[in-house]
């Protein structure tokens, strides 16, 4: 009697970022932790609308959106907060990622919930952990910790 066993589909993470170099780090950690990562759309491309938000979505149905925040962190924030509260990002959970948290926080007057990432084995164990723990969130829709 043989059994096939399938591998299970991978789960879809949309990384939207400004820096090329983290894009690659962080495309290779989920790749290694078996996520299919989306990549080829900046955060500039979203801002300047080369790239319709909602149509990205829906076509790749990522269950976990990172957004990277860089400078200028209070127009890239209030960018976020657009983009966050748009209707296409229900039933996803979403991560912040930026390369210095302590200016954003200071920029935004709060704890913006972000991970700080600059390249440690430690910064990409805490985005798969925080991965993990935005597709519950997602599946169990309650009020989002990104609030500000």
């Amino acid at each position: 009697m043989s059994h096939s066993i399938t591998a299970p589909a991978k789960q879809v993470v949309a990384l939207f970022n400004a820096s090329d170099d983290t894009v690659d780090m962080v495309q290779r950690m989920l790749d290694a932790s078996g996520f299919n990562c989306l990549v080829g759309c900046h955060f500039a491309d979203l801002r300047r609308g080369s790239v319709d938000f909602a149509r990205y979505l829906g076509k790749h149905e990522p269950e976990v959106v990172i957004f990277d925040i860089s400078p200028p962190y209070m127009e890239n924030w209030q960018f976020f907060k657009t983009l966050r509260n748009d209707g296409a990002m229900e039933g996803r959970g979403l991560i912040l990622t930026t390369t210095n948290k302590e200016r954003l926080d200071e920029t935004v007057g709060a704890d913006s919930g972000a991970f700080e990432i600059v390249g440690k084995p430690y910064d990409l164990d805490q985005i798969k952990t925080a991965i993990q723990a935005a597709l519950s969130r997602a599946r169990q829709p309650e009020v989002s910790p990104f609030s500000l």
